[in-house]
């Protein structure tokens, strides 16, 4: 299991890194970013079921390609979703119904009719070669290697394999936020973690990342921007108050030095993570290995 997980020195290796700041900040504006223009897969879930429903989907059909698995299909996603704790049988069926009217995943074609076999669509892994585009793209700040994997998304092998060996930790139960479980409260909740990245990246440009004075603060407009209610904001802030995570003023609120550095460690988790997964792919896939000691200085 240790094995899986970054380890505690690799992510406070990774924030002392001078580029650090820059790479957070870019990776977050893209979640803000992409978050906002996916309407249709925020409808139904938390935050982190979310992220991860489809997650599982592209999981499961390339298992079954690689392993004989019984691969992407309603009862299998039901099965994941109920092991993985992302949501509920009924809660997967609405989502997989939702996500075949957006285009993201098809029926195929199959003789036996016990079985109700899906395909994930060209147009979902385009949209997960873009979300991981971005944050490839981010933490190239601080990972150099970051850049070759972001290259490699066009490489049908490397993304099958990336897709697996992310699949393959969170089952044996690696998680972003074990490095920040103080976190959790803002990934459980609809658009929890973009409006801690929008607070966060109201410092502005010339300030450091996360910042550490006052930023604005609109109810309304946080409300607005992400399509949730006043109620819910106020809700989810007032929480984090109480976690010791920020404090409120009438127009402003300030990110305390333990939500700033929770906020660090799920960051520099989240990225050592994916150049791990994206290593192991780019040597599965027969790419030059030359970024691989560049990875492991940091993971060790």
């Amino acid at each position: 299991m240790t094995a899986l997980t970054p380890s505690v020195d690799a992510v406070v290796r990774l924030r002392r890194e001078p580029g650090f700041a820059v790479a957070m900040r870019a990776s977050t504006e893209a979640a803000v970013r992409l978050y906002r223009g996916d309407r249709i897969l925020n409808a139904l879930l938390s935050d982190r079921a979310r992220a991860l429903f489809p997650h599982v989907a592209l999981y499961l059909h390339f298992a079954e390609q690689r392993d004989g698995e019984l691969g992407l299909t309603v009862g299998a996603m039901k099965e994941m979703c109920v092991r993985l704790g992302l949501c509920s049988r009924g809660r997967c069926e609405a989502m997989l119904a939702l996500m075949r009217a957006a285009g993201l995943v098809a029926s195929a074609s199959n003789l036996d009719r016990r079985r109700r076999p899906l395909v994930p669509t060209d147009k979902l892994i385009a949209l997960h070669r873009e979300r991981w585009g971005v944050q490839f793209d981010a933490m190239s700040a601080v990972l150099p290697a970051a850049v070759a994997y972001r290259a490699a998304l066009n490489d049908p092998a490397f993304v099958k394999t990336f897709v697996l060996e992310l699949g393959r930790r969170f089952i044996a139960g690696v998680r972003v936020l074990d490095g920040a479980p103080e976190l959790e409260p803002f990934a459980e909740r609809t658009a929890g973690m973009v409006i801690l990245f929008s607070l966060a990246q109201g410092g502005g440009p010339d300030q450091p990342f996360p910042p550490a004075g006052p930023v604005p603060l609109s109810i309304n407009g946080l409300a607005t921007r992400f399509s949730v209610s006043r109620k819910h904001v106020l809700t989810l802030l007032r929480d984090a108050e109480e976690k010791g995570l920020l404090v409120r003023g009438t127009e402003a609120i300030t990110i305390l030095p333990r939500g700033r550095e929770a906020i660090e460690r799920m960051l520099a988790t989240m990225f050592l993570y994916m150049a791990e997964c994206a290593e192991v792919a780019r040597q599965a896939a027969g790419r030059d290995g030359s970024a691989t000691d560049a990875v492991a200085s940091l993971s060790a």
